[in-house]
């Protein structure tokens, strides 16, 4: 087995790879659950953002989308009864977006879906090899959290 160091700009190619290979693993877990609440890639990646409060500019900074499409996007999901929209206690001219219960379940689904997915592939990985992906995993994980802000 030969090693590979690849540069920082390989890294994203080697991801993109291992989602590719995901998909194998999905067998109609997830898309069912996407397609039957009736959400686009946009909306469920706005559900995923709001799993913790954010202010609409927030969301629309994770999205890479302007305020406007940003806003029209959290509308469709207000009315699907999905998100809600608080004043912030600190600013009154802010608004918060959060989950509602039903798109907390969701949420919740599709990640339990893509957690399974995960967990069938990696359980064709030796022991070894599985838990020295899961060491640099968490680094990552850890890395990119604080980078952002989060402990």
């Amino acid at each position: 087995m030969s090693k590979v160091c690849p540069d920082r700009s390989a890294v994203g190619v080697l991801v993109g790879e291992l989602m590719r290979e995901m998909h194998h693993y999905d067998r109609g877990r997830t898309i069912p659950i996407v397609q039957s609440a009736r959400l686009t890639t946009g909306q469920l990646a706005t559900l995923e953002l709001a799993r913790e409060p954010k202010t609409i500019s927030a969301i629309a900074l994770g999205l890479g989308l302007s305020l406007p499409a940003t806003s029209q996007i959290i509308a469709k999901l207000e009315r699907a009864q999905l998100l809600r929209r608080a004043e912030s206690n600190r600013d009154k001219r802010q608004r918060h977006v959060s989950l509602t219960p039903k798109g907390q379940t969701i949420v919740d689904r599709v990640a339990a879906a893509r957690g399974e997915r995960f967990q069938r592939s990696f359980a064709r990985l030796s022991v070894g090899l599985a838990n020295r992906f899961a060491i640099v995993l968490r680094e990552v994980l850890d890395a990119l959290k604080r980078e952002r802000g989060e402990s």
